[in-house]
């Protein structure tokens, strides 16, 4: 082995990984909650209150 290279790449790819990871997830969140807010917004336009008790229990 020729100094601590190898290992260096090794950390910068998995921490890389880490972020676009956590990116993902945050981004996967940001839309489902998105989601959530417009239909309970539709359902409220409606006067239907199924989603508000979907949404009461979280």
């Amino acid at each position: 082995m020729e100094g601590p290279l190898p290992l260096i790449l090794v950390e910068g790819v998995l921490v890389f990984g880490g972020v676009l990871a956590f990116a993902w997830w945050q981004f996967r969140d940001l839309r489902r909650e998105r989601e959530r807010t417009a239909a309970r917004e539709a359902a409220r336009l409606t006067g239907s209150d199924d989603d508000d008790a979907q949404g009461a229990g979280r």
